[in-house]
């Protein structure tokens, strides 16, 4: 994204030097440098007070027109002769055409009070407005008091159905986003993200939203001159920063992952990310480099301060270039390198790391029974009505994995479906006996906890579900699902009206 920005202000200085820009290249400069830091009214103020019919003028205005989501307006600016026949004109109007294509019938929603805008692909994902709405306003406010900046109103967001979608509004390409796993981006002064519906067991939403706010205050705070490091280390700090903390919150920690990854020879290197962690050539690399750029930027802040990094995103913004050691070293007294060196030392010096959760075996013995092929056939009785059938399938998969949680959720729902909820209590097991977040354990949890009268608890565990996979009906409707056997109605609505409107939502357009 820098990247293309920088060809982006190329561009404009060179068509700034047409005889047609009688605003002249600072007038130029200034819009250019109003939309990267996204405050879309001043360059919208500054474009109504522009006359010139210069490219550089239109090229602004198209890009402007990005940055609001009205891509078809900016796909119209970029149709012209002149602005086309540069490779940036011509990049710019590919991507707006593709955008306004992928937006084409959408739903825009905004909350003028909150100042938050989202744009629906689907209109089936409508009843997550409000849940977006709240997490949005909340890291919003702890994000610019963490790096001392303001992010103009409206926050604008897409939520978008699949990857393919993603790209034509963002211009990452598929095939990187599907390499590393990306489920959103910040670009064009937006957040895009895809729909928790469209993964099969939902993606941590909610402080992926987080993620992506933190870069877009970041661009503005640096004018978009924060190295790949600082931008990625910053947004895995802001994550979760701006909530309670939570079941799973740091594991495996990043410094744990870091260490190993030097001591194993396979770190990517804070300062060899390239264009973009998205961009890396494996999840794994992807997942080495998130972990050392968030430890690497905790040990910065420790050692400096907060009113280091204000500091810091000020230099940035000032100097004109891309070269952060510069402004490292006014701050703090060292350059990039240095950093490294210190952080390194550090993390050798640790003479113990916090463990991964437990991991299944990387391969299970196929005689007798089999996990995958139990869980197959356990979820085919199950979707037919035939739960005592599928609990016994269920029972030996999960026993053999214990501390998947998926598996111990399909094993006590079976079981509950069945008429025996003790035992269902008892598959299911607690928090220490399972090893990550999952939607629908956490659901059903919060059930058991909700009719043992422990209601905090209880809305915790739906909450904490809700924050990973909010569409699923069995997370949607608080642990219950509609019945499989013919005859049967089904489980009554939750009495919050916002996961009411989620379960409805959920039961409406069932996951494949």
């Amino acid at each position: 994204m820098r990247a293309l920005l920088r060809r982006l202000a190329a561009c404009v200085a060179l068509l700034s030097a047409s005889p047609a820009a009688a605003q002249g290249p600072s007038r130029a400069q200034a819009i250019a440098d109003a939309i990267t830091e996204l405050d879309v009214e001043r360059a919208r103020s500054l474009l109504e007070k522009t006359d010139s019919a210069s490219p550089t003028i239109a090229f602004e205005r198209a890009r402007l027109a990005i940055y609001l989501g009205d891509c078809d307006t900016a796909s119209a600016i970029l149709s012209s002769v002149e602005l086309g026949g540069t490779p940036e004109g011509a990049g710019l109007a590919e991507l707006a055409k593709s955008c306004a294509r992928a937006t084409a019938g959408a739903l825009v929603e905004e909350d003028k009070n909150a100042g938050v805008w989202i744009r629906l692909q689907d209109e089936a994902d409508r009843a997550l407005v409000p849940l977006i709405v709240d997490v949005a306003v909340r890291a919003r406010a702890q994000i610019e008091a963490d790096l001392g900046t303001v992010l103009p109103r409206p926050l604008r967001l897409d939520l978008v159905r699949d990857l393919f979608t993603l790209s034509a509004i963002s211009g990452l390409p598929v095939t990187a986003a599907e390499t590393t796993g990306t489920v959103a981006v910040a670009r064009w002064g937006r957040v895009t993200m895809i729909s928790p519906r469209a993964t099969h067991l939902g993606y941590p939403w909610e402080d992926t939203l987080a993620h992506e706010i933190a870069h877009l205050a970041l661009t503005r705070a640096t004018r978009d001159r924060a190295p790949l490091w600082l931008q990625e280390g910053i947004a895995k700090r802001e994550e979760t920063r701006w909530r309670e903390p939570r079941p799973f919150d740091g594991t495996p920690s990043a410094d744990s992952v870091a260490r190993t990854a030097i001591l194993s020879g396979r770190s990517v290197g804070v300062d060899k990310l390239g264009p973009s962690i998205a961009m890396l050539p494996t999840p794994e690399a992807a997942a080495t480099a998130f972990s050392e750029v968030t430890s690497f930027v905790a040990y910065w802040v420790r050692e400096n301060g907060v009113p280091a990094l204000h500091l810091l995103a000020n230099d940035l913004k000032g100097s004109g270039g891309d070269d952060a050691s510069i402004a490292l070293r006014s701050v703090s007294g060292y350059d990039l390198n240095g950093w490294i060196l210190k952080w390194h030392d550090a993390l050798l010096r640790q003479t113990e790391a916090t463990a991964a959760p437990a991991k299944p075996p990387h391969a299970l013995p196929r005689r007798g029974d089999d996990p995958a092929r139990r869980t197959r056939l356990g979820d085919l009785l199950f979707s037919r009505g035939h739960s005592r059938e599928a609990a016994t399938q269920f029972e030996p998969a999960a026993k053999a994995l214990a501390s998947e949680p998926a598996l111990r959720f399909r094993w006590a729902r079976a079981l509950c479906d069945a008429g025996r909820n003790a035992d269902a209590r008892t598959a299911l097991g607690g928090l220490e006996d399972v090893r990550t977040v999952h939607g629908g354990w956490q659901a059903l949890s919060g059930r058991f906890r909700a009719e043992a009268g422990e209601r905090p608890a209880a809305q915790a565990a739906f909450a904490l579900g809700i924050a990973v996979d909010p569409l699923s009906e069995d997370v949607a409707c608080e642990g219950q699902w509609s019945p499989r056997a013919a005859g049967k109605p089904a489980p009554a609505l939750p009495d919050d009206a916002r996961r009411r409107a989620l379960c409805e939502a959920a039961r409406l357009v069932p996951r494949d």
